[in-house]
């Protein structure tokens, strides 16, 4: 069996960490979260992997290759407009030849959930979870192991069950594929609906990881899970008088100065440059070349390459997008808020700030919960920043 994953998205809803890279890249534990997918792929027993691209497919065909870093052997094919699952899976026609796992690369998954689906999966299949939040995705309705219907984001959800958007198919469903496309139907749930009419569709229940990163402050729910099987390694330099406790990974090339105090789970890239004094709380994750100054404090937030924190900072339940230069005294700390996000309001009970790549933030400045601030955004000395800031906006 061939798995296709579709990575051809640009991911509108995670704001302001996807302008210059697809969303299936965005480090999660310190690796795309692509790899997180292909790796599960892989530990199940598929190593014949098609994945189709579209909005900045170099940075995706360019990390993966051929696959062979990886244990796997990665095709590609493209995606020319990203119109939705049904259109992006009808593009890997003619690469596969029969049965086909489909499944979307943008959701943290482990090896265990998708043997558990392949192992009780038959023709058509559909893999569904529980979810809190049922409304947020494809609601479900299933008797006797076979899907009934499939009600996609619900205002009133019926229940908890709810689509992965991680499917078996066989071959023909290619020709289910052009049909739906042929009458402007273009997402594989549109597909579903249309072959309930006409043929079984299982709906398999599998144990194991799935997390869908929907949103920017999803990615700290994933990142926390992920870092739960970090595996250890401390290369770098670590000084006299740093303190690790729990699980932690530091990068060839970081030094950890005097006096810093490390609680893993934490991952910290490398080249990256931390304190002295500086403190890193569990489910933190730091990209590559990360520098952090005196006396600041990091706590369940992720950190993605070439950020820079002057000292005596705070950041709590912070999503910081690559380059993100702060001077001292940033304050951005966790707390409830409400979050407008593609027209969609959000309630949150733990939130800090999502700063957008590449943003300057002057000394003194305080991020209020909920704070989307956009790319290239410039943030002067002693600002109040709340609400969401466009891209390129100075704040005063």
């Amino acid at each position: 069996m061939k798995a296709v994953i579709l990575a051809a998205g640009e991911g509108a809803r995670m704001g302001p960490f996807t302008a210059s890279e697809p969303k299936v890249m965005i480090p999660i534990g310190n690796r795309p979260i692509l790899e997180h997918v292909i790796e599960a792929c892989v530990g199940a027993g598929i190593r014949d992997i098609l994945v189709v691209v579209g909005y900045r497919r170099e940075r995706i065909m360019n990390h993966f290759e051929d696959g062979g870093a990886f244990d796997a052997r990665v095709e590609y094919v493209t995606q020319g407009k990203q119109l939705g699952t049904a259109h992006a899976l009808a593009s890997a026609q003619g690469k596969v030849v029969g049965g086909m796992l489909v499944l979307p690369g943008d959701n943290l998954i482990d090896a265990a959930l998708l043997t558990g689906f392949l192992g009780q999966a038959s023709g058509t299949s559909l893999l569904i979870s529980e979810s809190d939040t049922p409304g947020k995705y494809g609601v479900v309705e299933v008797r006797d192991g076979k899907l009934q219907r499939l009600v996609e984001k619900p205002r009133q959800a019926s229940g908890n069950l709810v689509s992965t958007g991680i499917y078996t198919f066989p071959q023909s469903i290619f020709d289910a594929l052009a049909a739906s496309i042929q009458r402007g139907r273009h997402d594989l749930t549109d597909v579903l609906e249309d072959l309930l009419l006409r043929e079984p569709v299982h709906a398999v229940f599998a144990s194991g990881t799935w997390i869908d990163a929907a949103h920017p402050w999803d990615l700290l729910t994933a990142n926390a899970s992920a870092l739960v099987g970090l595996h250890e390694g401390k290369a770098g330099t670590i000084e006299k008088g740093v303190t690790i406790r729990g699980k932690v990974s530091i990068g060839d090339g970081s030094t950890l100065r005097a006096g810093t105090y490390i609680q893993g789970p934490v991952a910290i890239g490398e080249g990256c440059d931390i304190g002295p004094n500086a403190v890193l709380l569990p489910s933190t994750s730091l990209g590559a070349d990360v520098r952090l100054g005196a006396f600041t404090v990091v706590e369940n937030s992720l950190l993605m390459d070439s950020v820079v924190l002057g000292h005596h900072s705070l950041l709590q339940n912070c999503v910081v997008g690559e380059g993100v230069k702060a001077a001292a005294g940033l304050n951005a700390a966790s707390g409830k808020a409400d979050v407008e996000m593609e027209g969609e309001w959000h309630r949150l009970a733990a939130i800090g700030g999502m700063l957008g790549e590449d943003a300057e933030i002057g000394p003194g400045v305080v991020v209020e919960p909920g704070t989307t601030l956009g790319t290239r955004c410039q943030v002067r000395a002693g600002a109040r920043v709340r609400g969401k800031v466009p891209s390129g906006t100075t704040v005063m």
